[in-house]
């Protein structure tokens, strides 16, 4: 079966438009450009999709064919992540969906909130009377009240008591975070292992600043996940800061609590992660079969930045039994980041992507162009923990 030329036009003010009846008549049909004075003027993925695998043809003003390389390199002077676009593009075209440029102006299917609350509950623990033994070069200190030690464990899952998954040994110890937090709201004393004296927590926490970049951060999100009941614990066998147990969770309780579901990765604003970096920390989550959290502190309204986005995707729908792909006639789903594993994403640009997505009415997936131009895709939606400050998204692997 031949299939028919597309006949299309270059204009270098106005850009690349199809005039022709037949033209504008399947570029409607599929649902590619926008309509203007009677011509379809189309974008430079959409161009470059249509010349690759639609059997079209860009004429300059002369009359003369243009091809991917020529039309490519009068596009990349106002598109310089041009092929990394383009690659998102054709893979949502490939699998017979339709993804448009993104429209400010189009609302999306999911203009209703529609993150998920997390169940909250405060923490409720006695005072402690009790010290800590705090070995500064280690960042741990250690309970000398056994009895205490035991109990903090046993019914908060504070620390480590004994060898860790073995019924031995009476010392239980509080990394700094844990130490800290224990000082802070329930009057741990901290002992300095060093000269004998007691200090603050704030000692502790400014010493630990100072040898490791973002503690703060990881405290701030560490104590607003422990004040409202959950078990926060080290996520570093899953490529994560934190791994997460909902409210109840004990280290002797046997049953669905002994296993964490969660995890949770700090992003603080002004870092800035490879994605490569970022996509594996997902991936070990995924594959161990944990809900991969993001928190982002410290955000203000001020950190949120006109972050650019590209696409606008549709899914399918079910119709009369079976399923039909969606349309500009139907609201679109997703809002579509396209970045390439090679590049570097920061927390106030995935903040501000976002922020803009919840705000058109859409879910985020970011599309992400490996070296081999294979796309991987991740959807991020927003979780409510009750009363925080802070923001959190889930992030799962996403199939079209």
């Amino acid at each position: 079966m031949v299939t028919l030329m597309l006949e299309l036009k270059f204009d270098p003010k106005k850009g690349v438009y199809a005039e022709e009846t037949e033209t504008l008549e399947r570029l409607k049909k599929d649902f590619f450009g926008d309509i203007i004075d009677k011509k379809i003027y189309l974008s430079p993925e959409e161009v470059l999709y249509l010349v690759s695998f639609r059997n079209a043809v860009v004429l300059d003003g002369n009359g003369k064919e243009m091809d991917f390389h020529e039309l490519s390199s009068c596009f990349i002077q106002n598109e310089p992540r041009l092929l990394i676009r383009f690659n998102a593009y054709r893979d949502w075209r490939d699998r017979g969906l339709i993804i448009r440029k993104y429209n400010p102006s189009v609302r999306g299917k999911h203009s209703k909130k529609t993150y998920k609350k997390y169940p909250s509950e405060k923490l409720k623990m006695e005072k402690l009377k009790t010290n800590a033994v705090w070995h500064a070069d280690s960042m741990f200190s250690i309970v000398e009240d056994e009895a205490t030690g035991r109990k903090i464990f046993e019914d908060y899952w504070f620390g480590q008591y004994g060898v860790y998954k073995q019924n031995r040994g009476i010392m239980n110890k509080l990394n700094f975070l844990e130490t800290v937090f224990l000082s802070k709201h329930f009057g741990l004393n901290i002992i300095d292992a060093g000269t004998g004296k007691k200090i603050k927590y704030s000692d502790v926490l400014n010493h630990v600043l100072k040898k490791r970049e973002y503690a703060g951060q990881l405290y701030d999100i560490y104590e607003d996940w422990r004040l409202k009941g959950y078990v926060v614990k080290t996520g570093f066998k899953f490529g994560s800061h934190f791994r997460i147990y909902f409210p109840g969770a004990s280290p002797v309780k046997k049953g669905e609590w002994i296993h964490s579901r969660h995890v949770l990765h700090v992003f603080p604003k002004n870092q800035k992660l490879l994605i490569s970096e970022w996509s594996r920390a997902v991936r070990v989550a995924h594959g161990v079969k944990k809900t991969f959290i993001l928190g982002i502190p410290e955000m203000k309204e001020d950190d949120y930045i006109d972050f650019p986005v590209d696409f606008m995707a549709y899914r399918r729908k079910k119709g009369k039994g079976v399923w039909v792909r969606e349309t500009p006639k139907d609201k679109p789903r997703y809002l579509i980041v396209s970045v390439s594993e090679d590049e570097h994403i920061g927390g106030v640009e995935l903040a501000s992507m976002l922020k803009k997505a919840r705000e058109s009415g859409l879910h985020l997936l970011l599309s992400i162009t490996d070296r081999e131009t294979s796309i991987t895709y991740y959807e991020l939606k927003q979780i409510i923990l009750p009363k925080s400050k802070y923001e959190y998204y889930e992030i799962e692997w996403f199939k079209p």
